[in-house]
């Protein structure tokens, strides 16, 4: 099993406000993170930060001990997390935010937890959407309001349904994905929004490597004009 993270500022932005890990666990196990400090509020770039190493720290130590399993050390930790981005609200005006996605990945099992837009894909002969976005969109498309086309350009499309730091109630997205021979992306929206998901397919499907894949996915939403920052965090397992 190898892991590779990466990311990029982008083309428009002055700061990196997103964050990612990938961690090698003591059995053997791997987890990988990306956030995505939530653009608008105070301290993004700490806020995705400092959800993300809670969240290591949390899960390296809880991890293979957990006697309830992985998917609840992943809520406890998802939830400490919050907690840790929650504080530094201290003295600001509007409650710093990001978004949270992770894969902890036991043999040919993924246990995958998400809060906000970033997003988990699994890839083995195409490119398949494990997670849900939590936003309002998502919502409405749900409900039958609007249709996933007209979602990717409503003026709401970033506007979040649940997020790290500024949730009252935080509700944590859990999944279960079989991953033999094939490939995990996670990632943040500024692959996602510019770059479509045929193109993204195909980039890691002709990748020879994660390190590759990562840089040629990152240069794909640039080649897009780059709007946002863009961070990947790659999984592929190999089964011989």
């Amino acid at each position: 099993m190898i892991t590779h993270c990466d990311s990029n500022v982008g083309q428009q932005r002055s700061e990196n406000e997103d964050a990612s890990r990938c961690t090698s666990l003591a059995d053997g196990s791997e987890l990988v993170v990306v956030a995505d400090g939530m653009g608008g509020h105070p301290k993004g770039a700490e806020a995705s930060a400092t959800a993300v190493e809670s969240l290591v720290a949390g899960v390296t130590s809880g991890w293979p001990d957990e006697t309830d399993g992985p998917e609840a050390l992943l809520e406890r930790e998802f939830r400490a997390a919050h907690e840790a981005v929650t504080d530094l609200a201290t003295g600001e005006i509007k409650t710093p935010g990001t978004t949270l996605v992770a894969a902890l990945v036991e043999g040919n099992t993924a246990t995958i937890a998400n809060v906000g837009d970033s997003r988990a894909y699994h890839v083995d002969d195409e490119l398949q959407q494990v997670t849900t976005d939590q936003s309002q969109v998502q919502e409405l498309v749900e409900a039958g309001e609007i249709t996933p086309e007209e979602a990717s350009d409503h003026p709401m499309s970033h506007v979040l349904s649940q997020a790290m730091g500024t949730a009252d109630d935080l509700d944590v997205d859990l999944y279960s994905q079989s991953v033999s021979d094939s490939w995990l992306l996670l990632c943040t929206d500024g692959l996602t929004d510019p770059v479509p998901d045929e193109r993204i397919e195909s980039i890691c499907l002709a990748a020879s490597s994660l390190e590759a894949a990562g840089t040629n996915l990152i240069q794909a939403a640039n080649d897009e004009g780059g709007p946002d920052n863009v961070t990947v965090g790659l999984c592929r397992t190999e089964t011989g």
